[in-house]
């Protein structure tokens, strides 16, 4: 860690007062993480982009698992990353995984502003504005949100991941009925519509495994369909899940047999 006053590790000893009792002050985020964890490499640098993107609106300890045991045995902590939020002394949050980093600034959002400009026309309030219709699969409400916020902030970060995922809300939307589309593609697997849709699906909700292999099935029958709509929809998956992902990673292998 950099030793600044929002950034830190986290121990036994010092868990109860720089994190639970911290967090009555302002919320602390916590990374359980241990060396040998492909994932947590991947995770580390993009939750310190966020701590200092937010400037000390929240903490961000780092707890070391094979360090710390006791402590992840005491928050259950069975595979890592885990990352918890503590607010007001307990925790309040918590997510498993390398998360969308809009996901992640959704979720802080919640609990604390985003620095400098946290308006009601601010990106944090857009970007909270965005997930909301996103997760509620508002297809309206989320491109009118999306169009806000890349005109208050042409290059928000999450830009890339929010478009993505309202297109997903387009094909599912377009195809809602998720029984239908798998007896569809029993019937005729061949049916490169009703399998983006269920890729559509699956993605979010959040099975990313199932989409991607859906999408590169689509690919190998039909690389045509949609003005090769299943490779765009793979390159978006990318941008939702981050490049370093174990899923990208392996996807881009399989992707890049597919082309060549």
């Amino acid at each position: 860690m950099d030793g600044s006053s929002f950034k830190y590790v986290a121990t036994a000893a010092t868990f109860a007062t720089d994190v639970v009792e911290a967090s009555r002050d302002r919320p602390v985020l916590v990374d359980f993480w241990a060396p040998w964890c492909g994932p947590c490499r991947t995770l580390m640098p993009l939750l310190d982009r966020i701590a200092d993107d937010y400037a000390g609106g929240f903490a961000l300890a780092k707890l070391n698992t094979d360090e710390e045991p006791d402590v992840a045995s005491q928050f259950g902590i069975r595979s890592i990353p885990t990352v918890m939020l503590f607010h007001g002394g307990k925790v309040v949050e918590h997510f498993v995984g390398v998360q969308p980093e809009s996901s992640i600034r959704a979720l802080l959002d919640r609990y604390v502003g985003s620095g400098a400009d946290d308006g009601p026309d601010g990106p944090a309030t857009l970007l909270a504005r965005a997930e909301a219709a996103l997760e509620s699969r508002d297809a309206a409400a989320a491109g009118a949100a999306i169009a806000d916020l890349a005109t208050r902030d042409p290059g928000h970060a999450s830009l890339k991941s929010l478009r993505a995922r309202a297109a997903f809300v387009d094909a599912a939307a377009a195809r809602p009925d998720v029984t239908a589309l798998r007896s569809a593609l029993a019937r005729d697997p061949a049916d490169a519509a009703a399998r983006h849709a269920l890729a559509a699906h699956h993605a979010l909700a959040g099975d990313y495994a199932t989409a991607l292999t859906e999408w590169l099935e689509l690919m190998r029958r039909n690389r045509r369909y949609g003005d090769d709509l299943a490779r765009r929809s793979l390159l978006a998956a990318f941008d939702v899940l981050g490049e370093g992902h174990e899923l990208v990673v392996s996807c881009r292998r399989k992707l890049a047999s597919l082309l060549h």
